[in-house]
């Protein structure tokens, strides 16, 4: 067993490059999380649909469990700041429970949870607030690639080829409520700390280099993803293209 970081400099590669390639499912016995802390509650869904304790059932432990990580979760670390946060579920102003999840989004699952396949009508929350470190997401020793690393590099190359840096951008933006020109803004705000020479994470797509066209700072930024060298560096996103990209992937959703 190994934390995702070792695994990932063992296999000359970034952490988000090995969670990159599981999302994709091309990793067998992909990233688990092992935390220290931390329980479920398990509920019912009664026929009246209204939620209560599952008769009998204790809470189940998280802390030294080997907690499988759903695809949506996963993406999620790719541009997570850590630690990740989840809240206990708690109940709203109106009286109704919040953060519950079923088996097939919730985003830990250890493995006591099997034996509750198919029961469409239990649901899980954490008893307590869970913070999900760096530090405490691994790779089993018996963790395999199933193609070379290499070739792994160049799959995920010719598909960021095909889908630029800013869509995958959008994409994350629409699914957080947040607007089209303040995700513009906040575009040319990471173009202003990157200036094409510091790496920044870009939310939804993962690090790269960003800057500011200098000849149409107003409406236009240029990334690449290596470090800026000269004036013919990058790639050109206007704030036009942007526009439309943003409405297409709205009507796509």
């Amino acid at each position: 067993m190994l934390r995702i970081v070792d695994y990932a400099k063992r296999s000359n590669m970034e952490w988000y490059e090995v969670v990159r390639i599981s999302i994709n499912e091309e990793t067998i016995n992909g990233p688990i999380a092992i935390l220290t802390h931390g329980e479920l509650r398990v509920f019912e869904l009664d026929d009246d649909e209204l939620i209560g304790n599952f008769p009998g059932q204790e809470p189940i432990q998280l802390a030294y469990e080997e907690c499988e990580m759903n695809p949506a979760f996963l993406s999620r670390l790719i541009h997570a700041r850590f630690p990740v946060v989840f809240k206990p579920v708690n109940k709203n102003k109106s009286g109704v429970a919040g953060d519950f999840y079923q088996l097939d989004n919730i985003p830990l699952k250890p493995p006591t949870l099997i034996k509750f396949k198919d029961m469409d009508k239990v649901w899980f929350g954490f008893n307590n607030e869970i913070h999900i470190s760096l530090d405490e997401i691994w790779m089993p020793s018996n963790s395999i690639l199933s193609k070379p690393i290499e070739q792994k590099r160049e799959i995920q190359n010719k598909h960021k080829k095909h889908i630029k840096p800013h869509s995958f951008f959008i994409a994350f933006q629409i699914e957080n409520g947040k607007r089209m020109f303040s995700s513009w803004q906040h575009l040319k705000k990471l173009s202003a700390e990157s200036r094409g020479s510091e790496k920044v994470d870009l939310p939804g797509y993962g690090p790269i280099y960003l800057k500011q066209d200098s000849k149409d700072i107003k409406k236009s930024i240029l990334y690449s993803e290596n470090p800026f060298r000269s004036s013919t560096d990058g790639k050109i996103v206007r704030k036009g293209s942007f526009d439309r990209a943003w409405n297409r992937i709205v009507r796509q959703n």
